[in-house]
């Protein structure tokens, strides 16, 4: 069985289109002599003629004309089959990070620096999760690791903790709360929360302190919310008075306002900051971004220090 390759189909294709042996050896970057000695190794394998030579002109013979729309097809398919073959090994070297407001704050640039230098060949592609998904897009295999703000209630992750800052309260600037160095959670029981509304209860009741726990032992009804759809919502509602909102320490260094002041609530737990993988995945990618993440989270205590608010 004749085994033809696809440097001689390649060859004929650049004659049959040029009718020229000094454009086609251009083509396809062959000298002339080399292209001449393609093209009959392939006319004899064949057992037929393709070309017509001249001192003045090259024109295909019948049988060239046959095989020219074969050709072009065989070369076609090859050069599909190679473009998915490239594909592959791209996302063979690509990782998807997802990652929700704030990433992992400070440490954010020295763990992809840390994974860069361990991980030269990797593409890193990121992408944000709004907080309608505190599994920054796991739960729906969008991404393949995550920074996340546990507690939420997306089943399957596997989460590493990388720090853990105090929730806050932030009240309106004049509120006569908001000078005070730390609350409790009697202090802010008669004020109604903000509410973002969400799919998720584990994580909604977490940043709305109506979780059973926080403050555990004051009792009285369950707290009052306000919803608010959006960020501008949330911020008008603590601007104007109307109630306060629950985010981690670190929110008052991304996003501080001058009308608002966050102050710690000392009687519930801190929020989380982790490095999350889904657990029926097994990945050596994966394993190396959350180990450089770990080492970052070790080597740079300083910087984990500042982020929960303790002084040197």
């Amino acid at each position: 069985m004749l085994d033809v390759s696809t440097r001689r189909l390649r060859c004929f294709l650049a004659l049959a289109e040029e009718l020229s042996f000094t454009r086609a050896a251009g083509r396809v970057r062959l000298a002339q002599q080399a292209l001449s000695l393609q093209i009959r190794k392939l006319e004899e394998g064949l057992g037929v003629r393709l070309f017509e030579r001249t001192t003045r002109q090259v024109s295909l013979t019948a049988a060239g004309a046959a095989l020219l729309p074969e050709a072009r097809r065989v070369v076609g398919a090859w050069e599909h089959a190679l473009a998915v073959l490239d594909e592959c090994r791209r996302e063979a070297v690509t990782l998807r990070l997802g990652f929700v407001a704030g990433a992992a704050l400070e440490l954010t640039g020295p763990i992809l620096d840390e994974f860069a230098r361990r991980r030269p060949e990797v593409s890193l592609v990121q992408r944000e999760f709004h907080r309608d998904d505190p599994s920054a897009g796991l739960g729906r295999g969008l991404v393949d690791v995550a920074f996340v703000r546990p507690p939420f209630g997306t089943a399957g992750l596997c989460l590493r903790e990388l720090l853990v800052e105090p929730r806050v309260a932030g009240l309106r600037a004049s509120h006569p709360l908001a000078g005070r160095e730390s609350l409790s959670v009697r202090d802010l029981r008669d004020l109604p929360v903000v509410a973002v509304p969400h799919p998720d209860p584990v994580f909604s009741d977490f940043w709305t302190l109506t979780r059973p726990g926080d403050g555990a032992g004051h009792g009285g009804p369950r707290r009052v919310t306000m919803e608010a759809a959006t960020p501008a919502e949330e911020l008008m509602l603590v601007t104007t008075g109307q109630a306060f909102t629950v985010t981690a320490l670190s929110a008052a260094r991304y996003t501080p306002h001058p009308e608002i002041r966050y102050v710690p609530v000392r009687d519930i737990e801190g929020a989380a900051l982790a490095v999350a993988r889904r657990r029926d995945t097994d990945s050596e990618l994966v394993e190396d971004f959350v180990a450089s993440a770990l080492a970052v989270r070790n080597r740079e205590q300083a910087v984990v220090r500042a982020i929960r608010g303790e002084a040197e």
